[in-house]
Order: structure tokens, then sequence, then C-alpha cells
């Protein structure tokens, strides 16, 4: 398992979700990845997800139909669960960003292989690869990729083009601008040739991550940080309307990063958030807050960061399971950005294991170890045996986090009952 020191735990805040006794509503943000298929992936995960809790532990469940909100823009649902004497009623919203992605897809070659070099670029000027090495080497792997497939592309692709100019030259002397043109221009065939091959292998994925992770480091996308502003903005409204126990703000790979702005900006909006009102936990899982963070341009973002590290107002409690190569295993964000909390106490994140090997039957682990990207989502799904990380009952369960975190073994009985 992994932990941050004992500054970061939740004693009070457990004290307080146990003298307030099961949580009956709660209120969920859920900030998705980098993914262009947000508008319908979540809900199809939620929803078979429950349905396997269900059968396999006996929880009932009662999902609404989804209400969508195009001015946040959001897709929210209610849950109605409960088993035995609990019952917790909770408005799940999926905080939308997949338009925004599904633009930067749409993006030319012409367009994005300029992009990708200078991400490129800044990530060797402020050695990030090397820092995400010395975190996790299989995250670090699966960051470098795209690159790699990339320029071992353009180099085979040139090598090629640069022999069929050399056996045009047999038949008859070129100069050396013609040789060039034939070698340039087999190269962008065979590149186009491939394009489709490299958008299977989730190099145009990954590529664009990269570039979506520089450009929001270095403050280059105006329209996302409008789309935080009117996240941030949603939060506040909708905590005002509801009388709910927990609010609970989660991000999941790169939404982790979203998932931190939108905290940080909520805290401006509302000061007193904590103090007044329902508990805000901040829940991180699978995240990928690194890459953008050890940017060196990257300076509000480690802001925010040690704010949300140091503030009482909330809780920020992060999930990272070593099975899954697609997240940081190991990074801590205050130790591994080196951050300056300017003397103040460090309250989180709370960092913990989820601990997948024992929520997961040997013959679904063996089945699923070396499919990343199922690995990846893994941290959305159901248990299959009961365990501290159960992501829906962390969501919709008759359990704060906080208490979840403080007694993992009295918040499975109490969620599943003794079996």
């Amino acid at each position: 398992m992994t932990t941050t020191q004992t500054a970061g735990r939740p004693g009070t805040a457990a004290d307080g979700a146990r003298a307030a006794g099961t949580v009956t509503q709660r209120l969920v943000f859920y900030c998705p990845g980098y993914d262009p298929d947000g508008d319908s992936r979540y809900r199809r995960l939620f929803v078979t997800g429950f349905s396997q809790l269900s059968r396999r532990f006996g929880v009932t469940r009662r999902i609404g139909p989804v209400e969508r909100d195009d001015s946040v823009p959001a897709a929210r649902w209610t849950v109605s669960a409960g088993k035995g004497d609990w019952h917790t009623e909770t408005i799940y919203e999926v905080l939308r960003w997949d338009d925004l992605v599904r633009r930067d897809f749409a993006r030319s070659w012409l367009r994005r292989l300029p992009l990708s070099f200078a991400a490129l670029g800044e990530a060797l000027r402020g050695a990030v690869l090397q820092k995400l090495f010395r975190v996790n080497w299989p995250f670090a792997a699966f960051v470098a990729y795209p690159w790699v497939v990339l320029l071992g592309l353009i180099a085979a692709a040139a090598g090629i083009g640069y022999g069929a100019a050399s056996l045009a030259e047999l038949a008859s002397p070129l100069p050396d601008v013609a040789r060039l043109g034939i070698t340039a221009a087999v190269a962008a065939l065979i590149v186009w040739a491939m394009s489709g091959k490299i958008e299977d292998a989730y190099v145009y994925h990954f590529l664009d991550g990269w570039i979506f992770s520089w450009q929001h480091a270095t403050g280059r996308l105006a329209d996302f940080d409008a789309r935080v502003d009117s996240f941030a903005r949603h939060i506040a409204d909708a905590v005002r309307r509801n009388p709910a126990q927990e609010v609970l703000l989660v991000g999941h790979s790169t939404g982790a990063t979203v998932a931190v702005e939108v905290a940080a900006r909520l805290l401006t909006l509302m000061p007193d958030f904590g103090r007044a009102g329902p508990p805000l936990v901040l829940l991180t899982i699978g995240s990928c807050l690194s890459i953008a963070a050890f940017i060196r341009k990257a300076e509000r973002l480690r802001a925010n960061i040690a704010l949300l590290a140091t503030t009482p107002a909330l809780s920020w409690v992060e999930y990272q399971a070593p099975q899954d190569a697609l997240n940081a295993f190991g990074f801590d964000p205050v130790r591994d950005l080196q951050l300056d909390l300017g003397g103040a106490p460090r309250r989180g994140p709370i960092i913990r294991s989820a601990r997948f090997r024992e929520t997961i039957s040997p013959a679904t682990y063996r089945k699923i170890h070396y499919n990343f990207f199922r690995m990846h989502f893994h941290f959305l799904a159901a248990n299959e045996i009961p365990g501290e990380y159960d992501y829906l009952m962390i969501a919709c369960g008759p359990i704060s986090l906080a208490e979840r975190i403080a007694d993992p073994e009295g918040a499975v009985r109490r969620t599943y009952g003794s079996r």
C-alpha cells in the first residue's frame, strides 16, 4: 500500500461522519479523462457496473434516465441504492468536455505534427520524461510510446524514400533537389498509408493527449479554462440547492487534472466550503496529473495542487494501482513536484492503493491484466470481492470516504453485511 505522512489523515472528518451516521444524500461530479466518447461511455460503464454489483452482493438500485444540461455541459442521473438497513440517494453528474477532445482528434497531420514536436521539445527541455521514469517506468514508457512510434515511422519512411531515390538515380543521374523530392514524397506517402494503422494503435490519442497537457500547462487553452470555470460555477450552484451530506468531485486519468483545477476554482467561488455545509472530497483515481504538472511552465497548476494539499476546506484522496500502467503509481505530487507549501501543514493527498488483486477474482485478473485500457478503466468497475476501494459504493453507498479510509473493514461490513 502507498500512503502519505499522517498529517494527511482525515481523523476529524471521519469522526464527524460517524456522528452523522449513514450518508443518505450525496452529490457526485465526475470528470472524465481525455476521451472523445465521454457522452456515452460513462453512463454505460455505470449501469453495467451496478448491474454486476447487484447480482453479486444484492445491492438494490434504481437508476434514473439521463438528463442533459448543455449549458454546463453535463449529463446527470439519479441513483437510489440500498441493502439491509441503509438507503442512499445520489445525484451523479458527468462533467463533459468530450467535444473539446473530439475537436483535437479532428486535426489534420499538417497541424498535429508541428504541435507534437512543440510538445516534445517542451518535454525535453523540462526533463519531463526523465522525471516520469524516476516515478514509475511502466507509466513513463506509455507516455513515451507515441513519440517512439511516430519518430520510428518517420525514420523508416525516410529511409525507404531515400532508397527509392537511390534506385531512381541508377537509371538516370538526379540533381540533389530531385533526390530530396523523391525521398520526401515516398516518405509522405508511406506515413499517409500507415495513418489508419497508427490511429488503431492509439498513437493519435496519446499524441493529442500530450499536446493537450502541454497547451493546458502553459495556458494556451482559453476554451478549456472557460469550461473549467463553468464546471466550478455549476457545482457551487448545485451545492447551494441540494442538502447533500457529502460532495464528491472525482477525476479519473487526465480527468484528475481537470478535477484539481475545478476544485481550486470552486474554493475561490465558495471560500466557506467545508466550514459550512457538506464536506467536499476530491477523489483522484488512475491519475495522469504528473504529466502536466512536471511541465516547466505549469506554475498555475502546481500552485493549485499546493493549495489543495494544504487547505482544510476539503479532503483529497488518491487511489493508485500498480497493475494499471496508465496511471502514475507511486507519484506523490507534494514530494515529487517539490512543492513549496509556504509553511502550511500538509493535509493531502491521502494516497492509497486500490488493491485490485484483492478485489478481482484470479480468473478475471488473468484475463484483463495485459488489457491496458481495461485495467485502467477498472477504477470505475464493480468489485468482485468486497474491499476498501469500491468505486460504485464510494459514489453511491452509505459510508463517507473519510470513514471508509479510517475503518475500511467496518465500511465493508456496513455496506454489504457479514459475508
